[in-house]
């Protein structure tokens, strides 16, 4: 039986609804402080951090599951203008899709801008709903990928920066089941530089990083956040 993919009961249609729900949750909306009177500004400098809690069960898998298990890939890309405004270019695909008559994917971000569906696959209709987009007639194995900006680029009291991503789940009722999940940040390497990921790399849980990218790669159960660091200088 294929499961149907969402995040948060809060979130579930009712059950005679025919609709499932699918919730991908990809920004963790972290508390902010002292914004300045710019627009250009308002994003915020970031509490103490706390990335190196996991809220919920997490367990990353040491040996891949099924191959057509779904699959989120995503790109963001860091401009010199992201370090003053937090916000970056996202780009985002689903792979192996659940087979369904209809699904909403959810993009819980504190801030977005532009989203739009830029190709599909094995599905009959995407439509865009504020931050949400509305899909029917769904093929096994479907993909989809959407373009958009996001703001989830945080300033440090220490001066670097953190990348926040997360949570992603894959969950039906009360059980998480297995995903895959790929990001790739390149980032303006004569502005800033890496210095660290969380959390830790691991059996499951891999990064590649050279000058300007950092990427990683995750299979994994239950919710996973990332916090990607960086710090001024090449």
């Amino acid at each position: 039986m294929t499961l149907p993919v969402f995040s948060s009961p809060r979130l579930v249609a009712p059950a005679i609804a025919p609709t499932l729900l699918l919730v991908l949750l990809l920004v963790w909306c972290v508390p902010a402080v002292a914004a300045s009177n710019s627009e250009e500004d308002e994003w915020a400098l970031e509490e103490e951090s706390t990335d190196d809690v996991n809220e919920g069960e997490l367990r990353f898998l040491e040996s891949a599951p099924d191959p057509d298990v779904l699959h989120a890939e995503s790109r963001i890309r860091i401009t010199p203008a992201s370090l003053e405004s937090g916000w970056v270019d996202l780009l985002q695909c689903y792979r192996n899709l659940d087979a369904v008559s209809k699904v909403e994917l959810v993009f819980d971000y504190r801030e977005m801008r532009g989203l739009a569906v830029v190709a599909k696959r094995g599905v009959g209709k995407a439509e865009v709903s504020g931050q949400s987009v509305q899909l029917e007639n769904v093929s096994k194995q479907a993909s989809l990928c959407i373009e958009a900006q996001v703001r989830n680029l945080y300033r440090q009291a220490d001066g670097g920066y953190v990348l926040r991503n997360g949570p992603w789940m894959r969950k039906f009722l009360d059980g998480y089941y297995p995903f895959r999940v790929g990001l790739t940040v390149n980032y303006p390497q004569e502005l800033v530089r890496f210095v660290r990921i969380s959390p830790q790399v691991q059996p499951g849980f891999r990064i590649e990083s050279t000058p300007g990218v950092i990427a990683f790669d995750a299979w994994f159960e239950g919710q996973l956040r990332t916090g990607i660091h960086f710090l001024p200088g090449a």
